[in-house]
C-alpha cells in the first residue's frame, strides 16, 4: 500500500519517515463479532485502510469496556443501542513497529458514550483513527492524550445527523525528545440545533513536533448549531515545532461557531509568583506545564 507523504493534504505536517516501518505484529483482543471491512464506512484516510487490513469486527455494546491495544492492525465497530449510556477505554500500549486502529461508532437515539483514549507506548509509529455519527440528541465525549511513542497521529471525525446531538472533544499531548504527536479533526454539523466542542492543548519540550489541522463544517439546514474550536500550544523549547490550522466552514445561517490557536511560553510572571513561593525552576516550570493540560481532565 502506498505511503502517505508530507505533500498530502491531511498528512501535510507530518514527518512521514516512520511510517515506512513495518507493521506491528502482535495481535489486539477486541469485543464483539467478526465483520467484514464493508461494514464499516469507506475509508477516508490511509489510517482507515491499513486498520481495516487487519482484525474487523462488530460489537454491540451494552456495558462499560476496556480495550489493551497491544498492537496491530484492527477496526472495531461499535454499535450503542438508543439511551445506553457506557464508558469506552482504550489502553494503547505497543512498544514498537507500526500500528494502526479504526473505531467507528454509531450512536442510536439518547445514546451516550464517553471514550478514553491514553497513549503511553515508549517507542513505535501509532495511528489511531475514531469516528462516529450521532442520532438525535445523543451524545459522545472524546478525551485523548499522547504520551510517548515515536510518532502518534489521531483521526478524530463525527457526523452529527440527529437534533440535540452533541461531540466534545479534548486532546492532551506532551511529547519529549524527537517524536511527534498530531491531531487531525473533521467535525459535520448536518442538523441543527447541534453543538460541538473541540479543546487541543500541546506541551512542546526538546526537538518535539506536534500539529493540529481541525475543520468544523456546518450544512445547509444546521441552523440554531453551535461550534467551538481551540488549539493551545506551549512551547519549552526552541528547537520544538507547532503547526496549527483550525478551519470553520459555515454554509447555515444562523449558527455560533468560533475557533483559534496560540503558540506561546510561560508566563514570567506566574513562574516568578512560584519561586517567591519557594518552589525551584524546574519545579515551578512543571507545576505550571501540569495545569496547562489539567484542563483536558475536566473535559471527559
Amino acid at each position: 500500500m502506498n505511503l502517505p507523504t508530507a505533500a498530502d493534504e491531511d498528512w501535510r505536517y507530518v514527518d512521514c519517515r516512520g511510517l515506512a516501518e513495518a507493521a506491528a505484529t502482535t495481535a489486539t483482543v477486541l469485543p464483539g463479532e467478526p465483520c467484514s471491512a464493508d461494514a464499516f464506512p469507506a475509508p477516508t484516510d490511509a489510517t482507515h485502510a491499513w486498520a481495516l487490513a487487519g482484525s474487523a469486527r462488530r460489537w454491540r455494546a451494552s456495558s462499560d469496556a476496556t480495550i489493551h491495544d497491544a498492537g496491530g492492525c484492527w477496526a472495531l465497530l461499535v454499535e450503542v443501542p438508543p439511551g445506553t449510556a457506557l464508558r469506552l477505554r482504550i489502553n494503547r500500549t505497543a512498544a514498537e513497529g507500526r500500528s494502526a486502529s479504526w473505531i467507528h461508532a454509531v450512536l442510536g437515539r439518547g445514546a451516550n458514550l464517553i471514550v478514553e483514549d491514553v497513549s503511553t507506548a515508549p517507542l513505535g509509529v501509532h495511528l489511531a483513527a475514531m469516528s462516529a455519527t450521532l442520532a438525535q440528541d445523543a451524545a459522545l465525549r472524546y478525551r485523548g492524550t499522547q504520551h510517548g511513542g515515536r510518532l502518534q497521529r489521531h483521526h478524530l471525525a463525527a457526523q452529527l445527523t440527529g437534533l440535540g446531538a452533541s461531540f466534545d472533544l479534548a486532546v492532551a499531548a506532551d511529547p519529549r525528545g524527537e517524536t511527534q504527536a498530531h491531531v487531525l479533526t473533521r467535525v459535520v454539523h448536518a442538523v441543527g440545533p447541534t453543538t460541538s466542542r473541540q479543546l487541543i492543548k500541546s506541551v512542546l519540550r526538546d526537538r518535539a513536533r506536534v500539529s493540529f489541522d481541525g475543520v468544523v463544517t456546518m450544512l445547509k439546514g444546521a441552523d440554531g448549531s453551535s461550534a467551538e474550536q481551540r488549539d493551545q500550544n506551549l512551547v519549552l523549547s526552541p528547537l520544538a515545532r507547532a503547526d496549527t490550522r483550525p478551519q470553520l466552514d459555515i454554509r447555515a445561517d444562523e449558527v455560533e461557531a468560533s475557533h483559534g490557536a496560540t503558540i506561546g511560553a510561560l508566563d514570567a510572571d506566574e513562574l516568578l509568583y512560584l519561586r517567591t513561593r519557594g518552589l525551584d525552576a524546574a519545579t515551578a516550570r512543571e507545576l505550571l506545564t501540569t495545569a496547562f493540560l489539567d484542563e483536558v481532565q475536566g473535559c471527559a
